[in-house]
């Protein structure tokens, strides 16, 4: 399998990569396409803004969370009936674990996919220095196959002229698209980046027309198709992640899904498919309880702090969701998932709402980013894997569960990451394991297949 692919990169956050992906995704399905959408690294929100522009979920490749071949198995699946994937970078082309190593970075995906990649340039302030940039962009890895550059707020046809001549005659790479700068397709942002676009749905369709319209009149896109097909062949994907043939049923796991809670990566919850759980979405906003007859439930992260008035308004879920913890019901959750379980949450304005009070503690709203790639050791059994082993995953907040109790049971010490209490992570309660820690179940399907069988075993008690 060797589908057409290509990268866009950028020199560095906040140059224009998403918007800049999204509109040639959605310039290409204008065109016919079927486009399958990519996204480099821990990421959950720019991941819905590719699904608006190709109707399509997409899908995250981490070097770091997930190995080489789980990688390849990941993209291959992904892109099954598709003509072209577009795959958006993360941070800066070359950043991923440390100022060293290549883990976790865009050049390491690119390399392992062997895609060609077109690198986004912020050409404003600039022009002929844009040559000496993507030079030793060119220069610093000559494994990676930079095959395009796209130069973004552009201040006019001069400028756009400047910067092109520069660039082609001193690194050979050919300008493909020169986007001019226009504040009216600007996504908004707040502390974790983007809003997701389950808050915005009725509002992004215009802003994307405009990006794609942007996009169309200001970037070659019969060049990004031909880059597309310039890849090496794919080595082929020896199907570890996903089985050969989808399991019969074996349980039925319910999924938080709303405005509040959203942050799941789609292979997560394919993995879960594949091994036989039935998937039921609900809503801890709006439903009057958990849905009837599930063996289980998965509280991905989210926003719960945006609207912990609503959560607190909805006693009949938090009540639900007591009663069936406190009734050994088998319960997974992440990050914003965590935060719901405790007692209440504190906002940035001192304001305290009760959330479900199955883990007593408080989660309180700070000022201070944690952001790490996380790798822990268990050390007691958990819904997801036994003891003795060690998880790799991420974490991304700005919260942090106060007051906990000195007899609280931990699953995972943490080799790299701050978890709950600066040391550890997973906390045990009922049959919950609830943590900071996102997993992604393409590190080992195992992980996943472990989950199904806990619920099993309770719905058949």
């Amino acid at each position: 399998m060797n589908p057409p692919r290509v990268l866009i990169g950028g020199l560095q956050s906040g140059v224009g990569k998403t918007t800049i992906s999204i509109g040639i995704m959605s310039a290409l399905m204008r065109r016919g396409f079927k486009v399958q959408p990519f996204k480099v690294g821990p990421d959950y929100i720019d991941t819905s803004y590719h699904r608006a522009a190709t109707r399509r979920p997409s899908r995250n490749l981490d070097g770091w969370m997930i190995p080489t071949k789980g990688l390849l198995e990941i993209f291959q699946h992904g892109c099954r009936d598709t003509d072209i994937a577009v795959i958006e970078g993360v941070m800066g082309l070359y950043d991923g674990l440390s100022g060293t190593d290549e883990r976790g970075s865009t050049a390491q995906i690119a390399k392992i996919l062997r895609c060609p990649v077109i690198l986004v340039v912020d050409a404003e302030k600039m022009a002929r220095t844009c040559a000496a940039v993507v030079l030793g962009c060119k220069s610093f890895d000559v494994d990676l196959q930079l095959s395009g550059v796209i130069l973004n707020n552009i201040a006019g046809r001069k400028h756009a002229e400047w910067c092109t001549e520069a660039i082609e005659a001193f690194t050979g790479i050919p300008v493909i698209g020169a986007v001019p700068r226009d504040e009216s397709i600007k996504l908004p942002e707040r502390h974790l980046g983007l809003i997701p676009t389950t808050e915005r749905s009725e509002e992004l369709n215009p802003i994307l027309s405009r990006i794609t319209a942007l996009i169309e009149n200001n970037v070659d896109l019969d060049k990004v198709v031909e880059i597309s097909k310039s890849g090496g062949e794919l080595p082929g994907a020896n199907g570890t992640i996903y089985p050969a043939k989808a399991s019969t049923y074996r349980a039925t796991i319910g999924v938080a899904f709303d405005e509040a809670f959203n942050f799941y990566y789609q292979d997560n919850l394919d993995i879960l498919e594949a091994y036989g759980a039935r998937l039921i979405f609900f809503s801890p906003i709006r439903a009057r309880g958990i849905p009837e007859g599930v063996d289980g439930l998965y509280i991905g992260g989210g926003f719960p702090e945006v609207l912990p008035g609503e959560l607190e308004a909805n006693g009949y879920m938090r009540k639900s969701l007591k009663r069936a913890a406190e009734d050994g019901l088998p319960i997974y959750a992440e990050c914003g998932g965590l935060m719901y379980l405790t007692d209440y949450i504190q906002d940035y304005n001192g304001r305290i709402y009760k959330m479900v009070g199955l883990l007593p503690s408080g989660t309180v709203m700070t000022r201070r980013l944690t952001l790490n790639y996380t790798e822990a050791e268990t050390v007691r059994g958990t819904l997801l894997c036994d003891f003795g082993r060690v998880l790799r995953g991420h974490e991304f907040h700005y919260s942090q569960v106060v007051d906990v109790p000195v007899d609280a049971k931990f699953a995972y010490v943490m080799k790299r990451g701050v978890g709950i209490d600066g040391r550890q992570d997973g906390w045990i309660e009922y049959n919950i394991l609830a943590s900071y820690m996102h997993v992604h179940f393409g590190y080992d399907a195992q992980l996943a297949q472990n989950f199904i069988e806990a619920c099993r075993k309770y719905s058949r008690r």
